[in-house]
């Protein structure tokens, strides 16, 4: 099959974004061909340079690819790592680099996922022409094994698990793949099918690789890479859905938040942008409940919307969930129709909630599921005469007809029809909807909301504190990804190198303040526009997919704060170690350190007060604060941090360091006292007055005149202790 030129851009997918993500180690005499093989309609070609030395990235940049570097070994770490440059494509495409398999297929692959027909895309080489060789005797048997326990744990077509795929960006999110690894792919595929994501397979041919594989090619690689896939298969096994006849899917009825088409009850007293500022703001914390209730044990969440289209509810909402538009005329047909394809697609319980009503959360509808396995029906009252919930066993029109819609006669007609048609039902708590101005009581913050427009706040704030960062900021804005939902603040405490021009040139807002970690932090926040706010190392890059993280962990339940796993970009034995202690103390402790990215609302920063002005230890002591109010939780995925530090003083040395100074700092000693003890142990040969965070591993802030404060801000204000600004800390581990 040769490639597309310009008479076969009809193969090009309607109105799609293509990008795609190519992992390469040592692949130079491969990658050109490949990548002139691509076709001309893919938006984006990311390639993915895991340490090779060949000149892998000088060919690659040459063909005109986005070339990023990821220093850990790994095909799942490699994939993450070019999930972050891609940007926001429809689809991704993920292709190796050794020829083996041909670009110009790619059409076929992405064509499903244009239509609307599938979700995943596997290429198989089982279904097409492998040609002799390109498959070793341990890869094909390991694929059959592979596919076989596929099969027959999801029940579902499966004959191999090719890297050459596709797959629709939103659910790319969704499915919050970890895998470093081997069992990246498989991953993918086991999830997608456990969380009843459409899986589809097409024929692809397959050629001999040009050099030699990593993994077939040697003893040790067939064995290992075999070996995580069958783990991986097994963990994703224990998470299976519920069986058919106790599957429960969730409806959530809304609108797409456009003003005067909105709230248009409440329009006299709000105006119409703030009412659609309002059904934003409801809407959301409804999809947040139903996200927490999700997770649970997997559950389906369709949202059934007007107005709007199904890209702009994703952009608006969150791309992991099912939009679907609302079909009929009436509130009751809409209803009907959207219950009886609920039943037909899915099968089992069904309920229906509105965005109307603030006090529903996971476990109101986990008592609604519950009370449907013993009644034909569960209604939940609202105290304006309608209802807030409605579950049925089974559809029925006849529920639907002659309902006044709209008025406070909608609770008992519905009672009055389940009567006639022998239904039985159960009758949940009555909670109050919002609909007319007396029922805005209901929403305190209902006077911080602010027309909807071009100025609209964003949901999630990045601030990155630094000083002399230049060299590491590209990467970490990039991971965050700035957007019109996240907005990304640099606070430089006195950078003499070009801090500020690279932070503006990626797309960062730039504020300067005085140094110190804490201090700039502080400024950055009381800067911040978001609801959210996030605070990220200079050094440290965010996972892909890490906004959508960010909102479910907010919206477990107690959830006060989060942070994410740590992983370093170095791989030793020694570093393994101290991330795995740092992952079971975040979790079992939870005490994440700052370069964990820690998150949090606003309005909880605010009521906490912020960092206190310390030298050191500020993140462990804001943390220690956070968890007397709630649950610090983790999100799913690890955040890659820079091992400089560790490296350049001694890996134990500094670990035993980090030991010390919490243990002091338990016992009462003058942060003043820890931070100078924290220099000469970590940093024995550095001039804190020449030293800059440009230069290789110093110490991030320093050299400001001394300020008096608290020894700790939890005991008395009459002790006072005289310390320095602080020296931008290295976080204990």
């Amino acid at each position: 099959m040769s490639r597309p030129d310009d008479k076969h851009l009809h193969d090009r997918p309607a109105s799609r974004q293509v990008a795609v993500v190519m992992p390469a180690l040592n692949e130079a005499e491969a990658i050109g061909d490949v990548l002139d093989a691509i076709p001309e309609w893919v938006e984006r070609v990311v390639v993915v340079d895991n340490g090779s030395i060949d000149g892998t990235a000088e060919v690659a940049r040459r063909r005109g690819a986005v070339v990023v570097d990821e220093p850990r070994r790994g095909y799942g770490a490699a994939c993450l790592r070019g999930l972050a440059a891609v940007g926001m494509p429809d689809v991704v495409v993920f292709l190796d680099a050794d020829r083996s398999d041909d670009p110009s297929e790619m059409a076929s692959l992405v064509k499903p996922i244009a239509t609307g027909d599938a979700d995943l895309v596997i290429g198989s080489r089982v279904l097409g022409d492998a040609h002799p060789g390109s498959l070793s005797p341990p890869q094909r048997f390991g694929n059959a094994l592979a596919s076989l326990l596929i099969r027959r744990l999801w029940h579902t077509a499966c004959t191999d698990l090719g890297p050459f795929r596709a797959i629709r960006f939103e659910t790319l999110q969704a499915l919050h793949l970890s895998d470093l690894g081997d069992g990246w792919s498989v991953q993918m595929q086991a999830r997608a099918l456990r969380m009843g994501y459409r899986v589809c397979e097409l024929p692809v041919s397959y050629r001999r690789r040009i050099g030699t594989s990593k993994i077939s090619g040697m003893r040790r690689g067939v064995i290992g890479a075999g070996m995580k896939i069958l783990a991986t298969i097994g963990r994703e096994a224990c998470c299976r859905r519920a069986k058919t006849t106790e599957r429960r899917t969730l409806l959530v009825f809304s609108r797409y938040p456009e003003p005067g088409k909105t709230k248009t009850r409440l329009i006299p007293t709000l105006g119409p942008e703030r009412a659609a500022l309002l059904q934003q703001h409801m809407t959301h914390r409804t999809l947040d409940s139903a996200r927490v209730w999700s997770r649970r044990l997997g559950r389906t969440v369709q949202v059934c919307f007007t107005g709007g289209d199904r890209q702009r509810m994703a952009a608006q909402f969150g791309g992991d969930l099912d939009y679907r538009p609302q079909c009929g005329g009436s509130l009751g047909d809409r209803l009907h129709y959207a219950l009886a394809t609920a039943h037909h697609e899915c099968g089992g319980l069904v309920v229906v909630i509105g965005c109307d009503c603030p006090q529903l959360d996971a476990d109101t509808l986990e008592q609604a599921f519950a009370a449907l396995q013993n009644h034909d029906a569960v209604l939940g009252p609202a105290s304006d005469g309608g209802y807030y919930l409605l579950g049925l066993r089974e559809p029925n029109a006849a529920l639907f007809a002659d309902i006044d819609w709209g008025t406070n006669r909608v609770l008992a007609q519905t009672r009055a029809a389940t009567d006639r048609l022998g239904l039985t039902v159960a009758i949940l708590e009555e909670k109050q909807d919002v609909d007319e101005p007396a029922d805005l009581a209901l929403l305190p913050n209902i006077e911080h909301m602010h027309p909807q427009g071009k100025s609209q706040p964003p949901r999630i704030s990045v601030i990155i504190p630094a000083i002399n960062e230049a060299a590491n900021l590209p990467a970490a804005i990039a991971s965050a990804r700035p957007s019109s939902c996240v907005e990304v603040i640099v606070v430089d405490g006195g950078s003499t190198d070009e801090t500020s021009a690279v932070a503006k040139a990626h797309g960062a807002s730039v504020i300067t303040a005085s140094p110190g970690r804490a201090r700039q932090m502080n400024a950055g926040a009381e800067a911040a526009r978001g609801d959210v706010l996030l605070f990220l190392h200079a050094d440290t890059r965010l996972p892909f997919g890490y906004e959508r993280q960010i909102e479910q962990v907010l919206a477990q339940p107690c959830g006060i704060a989060g942070a994410f796993p740590l992983a370093f970009d170095h791989v030793t034995p020694a570093l393994r170690l101290i991330e795995a202690a740092a992952n079971r103390r975040s979790r079992w402790r939870q005490l994440p350190y700052g370069d964990q990215a820690i998150f949090l609302r606003r309005e909880t920063f605010s009521r906490m007060n912020g960092y206190r002005d310390l030298p050191v230890m500020e993140d462990f002591e804001l943390v220690r604060r956070l968890r007397r109010e709630g649950r610090i939780r983790l999100a799913p995925t690890a955040v890659i941090t820079s091992a400089r530090r560790c490296l350049h003083a001694g890996v134990w040395r500094t670990t035993w360091t980090h030991q010390c100074m919490i243990l002091a700092w338990r016992l009462g000693i003058a942060p003043t006292r820890l931070a100078r003890w924290r220099q000469h142990q970590v940093h024995p040969r550095m001039d804190n007055a020449a030293s800059s965070d440009h230069a290789p591993f110093p110490p991030k802030c320093g050299g400001a005149p001394a300020v008096c404060a608290p020894r700790h801000p939890t005991r008395s204000a009459s002790r006072p202790a005289c310390r320095p600004s602080p020296p931008d800390p290295l976080p204990p581990r």
